[in-house]
């Protein structure tokens, strides 16, 4: 997908103005001509993403003409061809090469025909080819600019499918695997001895129809030789021995230029942190990184004090497409000396098996901006290693250094008590690591790579320039949670939370009461949502009917205070009861942030939604709802004995992974 780069001659939109790039400095500034008058002008390179980033500059209105790809051609050596496809080859050639000498060719037969026959002349060929066929040699060729084209492709004629039936091929993949379990030297005549015998006891069971016939020896080693190299080993050696050899052929990765592979994985930090207003540990947040392999640069992340989900990968994509800025100064003094350079869309996202990574959230997001996925094998970290090393990184050369860390093992702790020793909020966490990240881990030098983070990237810059969504809104607009809904005349209901406008009346009249539509959410925000058509290329935002109540409200939260109403017995659409559940898990809340129990008060942290997108995030209970009506009720526990109803006043079920408690 067309996006924004900082290339020359790149058109944009800033503010309803067109610009241009006439020149990129190398001292970061870059030189602008506005295209309605030509009026030039100098803007720094961090100014210019600054813009981007609030959503000031827009590619959308300039995006180039679609230009079709042409079919793919052969790219391998051509000593592999066979003598009769290098000698056809030359003769396409010499005849194309024949008309070419003679100017640019017009496709008549009055015209053609005489070129051809002088052609088939010099080579003495007793057949020459038609002028159709010169046409369509010639066509193939000024598509692609490139000779290969011109290839006649006959290992692609005919079917690649094996002759024999499916069923065949099942008691023959049997055979094979009861001969080599027998012996590992199973021999052809053992194995078709065993074919046979199969196909036999197949042919009694069956009363009408056509029986299957047995393969003779040499089709069935044309079978054995389709098999694949890796399960040849597994035949004869077993599984264990053909994965270690196949492990040690494998070379590590290697990457030409930033971005290309960017690897994902989340782990749990080896350090406890605290709540900034009650001074309490809250636990060891869960930390998800995204890490650039060619420059070993943090390219995102997002912290925050719950599982690891698909939403924690969303957060942590978003953070990394986008230019970064820099974290709130709450540690007063404690600058960040330099930029945090890394922004821009992935080509590949390299991932585990983890639940959070599979389903059609991701992979609709990666559809959206073009990102390709890659899933390692199971219980095979190494093919991720990057990412793997890197969380050790931050674990053991940064946490394990800070107040209240954990330490990897618990016999390290001696006596040291982290929980004692925690003193850092989520927000001073956050400009500590982020100060670590670009002024101490960007600048060291990375054995790797034999050069430091930092200086690998700006390298990597003189050869691509990060490419960005057409604007902020875009990708505001593309990276979320994915659902299907049905449309109807009242709207979208998602999570119990009706959504309605004007904008969703074409949909209804295109397609009728009870259409699907796809939905796109940001689980932090349950505001407003972007609806796709059946046949629509944009999506529409559309916002929730009761904004008082789902403006700023995270997924978790709504999940809760909907099961408080199940328990109750309330209506959904009851607004009154929706706004005492909301303010009862505020206190539900306060209660488990001042418990005594550390899991308590993760518990808390975790429903607040606090992470690194919004460290100081609080639950506040609605102005409209401030004094609900009184219910007759027991007084209210404190301390401890504050946690003891909270089973029953929270659905425990809603936090553990959708299992009851």
């Amino acid at each position: 997908m067309a996006g924004f780069g900082l290339l020359k001659d790149m058109v944009f939109d800033w503010d309803g103005n067109e610009f241009r790039i006439d020149r990129l400095q190398a001292n970061g500034e870059i030189l602008l001509e506005r295209v309605k008058d030509g009026k030039l002008s100098i803007v720094p390179r961090e100014a210019l993403l600054a813009e981007y980033g609030q959503g000031n500059v827009s590619t959308k209105k300039n995006e180039p003409s679609v230009t079709p790809v042409a079919a793919p051609i052969f790219s391998r050596p051509l000593d592999e061809l066979s003598a009769q496809v290098r000698s056809d080859l030359a003769r396409r050639r010499h005849y194309l090469e024949s008309i070419l000498a003679h100017g640019k060719p017009v496709f008549t037969r009055a015209y053609l025909e005489p070129l051809i026959r002088q052609a088939a002349e010099g080579i003495e060929d007793a057949k020459p080819p038609s002028v159709i066929s010169v046409y369509r040699w010639y066509r193939s060729y000024r598509q692609s600019k490139d000779t290969r084209a011109l290839i006649p492709r006959i290992d692609r004629r005919g079917s690649r499918r094996p002759a024999q039936s499916d069923r065949l091929l099942e008691l023959a993949a049997e055979a094979i695997e009861e001969a080599f379990r027998a012996s590992p030297q199973a021999s052809g005549p053992n194995i078709l001895s065993r074919l046979i015998a199969k196909v036999e006891n197949e042919n009694r069971k069956v009363l009408h129809g056509e029986p299957l016939k047995a393969p003779s020896l040499s089709t069935l080693y044309r079978l054995l030789k389709r098999t694949d190299a890796y399960d040849k080993v597994r035949l004869r050696e077993g599984k264990s021995a053909a994965d270690k050899r196949f492990r040690l052929v494998k070379g590590r990765v290697r990457t030409g230029h930033i971005l290309e592979r960017v690897e994902v994985d989340h782990t749990p930090l080896d350090l406890f942190l605290i709540d900034e207003r009650t001074g309490l540990p809250l636990g060891r947040p869960t930390l998800t990184v995204l890490i650039d392999h060619h420059s070993r640069m943090l390219f995102g992340y997002y912290l925050s004090f719950g599982d690891p989900s698909a939403a924690a990968v969303m957060g942590a994509l978003r953070h990394a497409i986008l230019p970064k800025r820099p974290p709130a100064d709450v540690i007063p003094g404690l600058k960040i000396e330099n930029p945090w350079p890394c922004y821009g869309r992935p080509d590949l996202l390299v991932l585990d098996n983890g639940l959070e990574f599979h389903g059609n959230d991701l992979e609709s997001v990666a559809f959206d901006l073009d990102i390709r996925l890659q899933y390692c094998p199971k219980h095979q970290p190494q093919f991720k290693g990057t990412v793997e090393r890197h969380l050790k990184t931050i674990n053991y050369f940064f946490c394990h250094q800070l107040p209240g860390t954990s330490f990897a093992r618990l016999h390290e702790r001696g006596d040291y008590d982290p929980q004692k020793h925690a003193l850092l909020t989520l927000g001073e966490f956050k400009q500590l690591f982020e100060k670590w990240v670009v002024d101490v881990y960007a600048q060291t030098t990375h054995r790797g790579i034999g050069t430091t983070p930092w200086d690998k990237w700006h390298e990597g810059l003189k050869h691509r320039e990060p490419k960005l969504p057409e604007d902020l809104h875009d990708l505001q607009r593309r990276i979320g949670l994915v659902a299907e809904r049905s449309l109807r005349r009242d709207g979208v209901i998602l999570h119990g939370i009706r959504y309605n406008g004007d904008a969703l009346a074409p949909i209804l009249r295109a397609y009728g009461d009870g259409i699907q539509v796809r939905v796109l959410y940001d689980p932090e925000d349950l505001g407003e949502i972007q609806v796709w058509g059946p046949d629509d290329t944009e999506p529409i935002a559309v916002q929730a009917l009761d904004q008082d109540y789902a403006n700023g409200l995270t997924v978790r939260q709504n999940q809760l205070i909907r099961g408080l109403l199940r328990e109750r017995g309330a209506e959904a659409e009851d607004r009154p009861a929706l706004q005492r559940a909301r303010n009862d898990l505020v206190q539900a809340v306060e209660r488990l942030m001042a418990s005594r129990k550390q899991r308590h008060r993760r518990r808390g942290a975790a429903i607040k939604g606090m992470s690194s997108n919004r460290p100081d995030q609080d639950l506040k209970p609605k102005e409209s709802c401030q004094a609900p009506q009184p219910r007759p009720k027991a007084a209210k526990p404190s301390g401890d004995d504050a946690t003891r109803d909270l089973p029953d006043r929270l659905p425990t079920f809603q936090l553990r992974r959708g299992r009851k408690a």
